[in-house]
């Protein structure tokens, strides 16, 4: 089945895309997505970064089954702001 994968921030500008469509096996897990995108993609080393993955537009959890067509988005940790001037 094909799912397709999308990266932001830092991720996307590492990887030099934005978005891919991957295939992986009917009754692929979030993690087993994740570990495919790892294989393609070793430069990203998935594996050793700290993320937040959706599914959907939806905070999703490793175990979570994937299905033909849906998206997986991986974004990088976001920090910044700070006190407002008064």
């Amino acid at each position: 089945m094909q799912i397709r994968v999308r990266l932001f921030a830092t991720l996307r500008q590492q990887a030099g895309w934005a978005q891919q469509l991957l295939d992986v096996p009917a009754g692929t897990t979030l993690d087993g997505a994740l570990a495919a995108i790892d294989s393609a993609y070793p430069s990203l080393a998935i594996g050793r970064r700290t993320f937040y993955a959706a599914v959907n537009q939806e905070y999703a959890q490793g175990e979570q089954l994937l299905r033909e067509g849906d998206e997986v988005a991986l974004f990088p940790p976001v920090s910044g702001g700070g006190a407002v001037a008064e």
